[in-house]
């Protein structure tokens, strides 16, 4: 039985929307009237938004078109042929982009669709997500008393979509690493700023969506991914410090390449003792954007000084290893075969989604025991490799850790600790990755392109197809 499908069309004619349902059954079936509605869309532009019932009901995808002045009936038929054969395949990469050119950021590259849901915050049982919010992609409107300008309630997330090799001989497949994860931890982080948490199914369905419909902006196969952008917050205004009335779910994206353009290269740490990004009972474990700011001018400053990136210590002691800028970070003993990582029980760290999957491959694929606790700077000077992991970089070797003071930062290093068989020369520190940290890069890396058919048998459940 051929799938159901549906196509919410929504047409500008002489300044007013109109909103059609194509109904799609081997062919035209039906052509409904559905409501006149309110479209962002320029009177030039026609959006197509495409459902099927393969994969889970309400998956949108979406396409804009340039119909100038038609008539409406030939615009509509216009779109039929445009859309008819949507559900076959993805569009393929946009040849236009030089995707080789490409690193991770905008890359003056601006997609074309995003996903933007507005609910009433106030209701006892809560107002629901809608299922079917697919826009182009534009400016969001903001009151200047919005709470998340002046009080900061707001969540983000990070996630890449792939294309990927279907059987080595086709890269049509597209898919989301582990979203749902993503999901769990930004509901997490709304229940703890008070704000409706997205379900995961909605979250999962509008991820796709926009996957699908900026599919054009996914890099060919190896080159890179769609990184997705979910954003939630309190878009209300009011002056009193208090939970927004009103909550704003929104998901864009952009195409990144690849963050390592040939073989891994270690990156060096300066942990700067007498700063700390988070304290215990705080909210350093949750995805908030205020987490990230206060630490600009340390990373500037750092940077400044030559090294890579700033490895976070805790509060108290100053000497317990936290986060290494926005990643996780682990510590490797070949000698008795053990992975440490800090331990959550804080709340001062974020549990990446990277991190999660780098302790089961390294427990279930590379023998190692895992341990999540407390690492301390002296624990380093016996670790063999150390790497830190995130969605933007994956896995990324760490070459050296310095340790410095806040107060002499710039004329003093206390001490440095180089990992692997690299010596203590300043002049050496494009040091190589250990051979865990290669390892546990390359099996990401194949779960995620799809090169490793045990392996992609074994975590399927990591792996969620975006259907065309």
């Amino acid at each position: 039985m051929a799938p159901l499908q549906t196509h919410t069309i929504i047409v500008k004619s002489n300044g007013n929307d109109h909103s059609y349902v194509l109904v799609l059954k081997k062919g035209v079936d039906r052509l409904e009237k559905k409501r006149n509605t309110k479209s962002n869309l320029p009177s030039h532009k026609l959006a197509t938004q495409h459902t099927t019932k393969r994969d889970q009901p309400g998956l949108t995808t979406g396409s804009i078109m340039n119909v100038g002045q038609l008539p409406l009936l030939s615009a509509l038929l216009l779109v039929l042929l445009a859309t008819a054969t949507a559900a076959d395949s993805h569009a393929p990469p946009d040849p236009s982009l030089n995707w080789d050119s490409f690193g991770f950021g905008l890359n003056g590259v601006q997609t074309e669709f995003m996903w933007l849901d507005k609910v009433d915050a106030t209701k006892d049982d809560g107002e629901p997500y809608s299922d079917d919010c697919l826009t182009p992609l534009g400016p969001l409107e903001l009151h200047p008393a919005s709470t998340i300008l002046n009080y900061g309630q707001g969540l983000f997330e990070g996630l890449k979509a792939f294309r990927r090799s279907k059987d080595n001989n086709d890269n049509d497949e597209i898919v989301l690493f582990r979203p749902d994860c993503n999901a769990e931890r930004m509901a997490k982080g709304a229940n703890r700023f008070l704000m409706p948490p997205v379900p995961t199914p909605t979250f999962l369905r509008a991820a796709k969506a926009v996957v699908r419909a900026n599919a054009k902006f996914v890099p060919p196969f190896g080159k890179g991914a769609l990184y997705l952008r979910p954003i939630l917050f309190g878009s209300g205004h009011d002056l009193g410090v208090k939970p927004s009335h009103e909550v704003t779910f929104c998901i864009y994206g952009s195409p990144v390449g690849n963050y390592f353009k040939g073989e891994l290269q270690a990156i060096q740490l300066l942990a700067v003792q007498g700063y700390s990004r988070a304290a215990p009972g705080g909210s350093g474990g949750i995805k908030a954007g205020g987490n990230y700011a206060p630490a600009f001018q340390l990373q500037r400053r750092v940077k400044q000084m030559g090294y890579d990136e700033v490895l976070c210590v805790d509060a108290l002691s100053g000497e317990a290893v936290e986060e290494a800028g926005a990643s996780n970070f682990f510590a490797v003993f070949s000698k008795n075969r053990t992975i440490i990582t800090p331990s959550l029980d804080q709340d001062t760290i974020l549990e990446g989604v990277t991190r999660r999957s780098i302790l089961e491959l390294a427990s279930n694929e590379c023998g190692y025991e895992v341990r999540e606790r407390r690492l301390t700077l002296d624990d380093l000077q016996d670790a063999d490799e150390a790497f830190c992991c995130g969605t933007g970089a994956s896995v990324t070797p760490v070459g050296s850790v310095s340790v410095a003071h806040k107060d002499d930062l710039t004329t003093f290093v206390r001490r440095k600790i180089v990992f692997g068989d690299n010596d203590d020369d300043d002049d050496n520190d494009t040091s190589k990755p250990g051979p865990l940290t290669k390892t546990l890069y390359k099996m990401l890396l194949s779960i995620q392109m799809g090169t490793d058919k045990k392996l992609c048998e074994k975590y399927k459940h990591w792996i969620h197809v975006v259907e065309p």
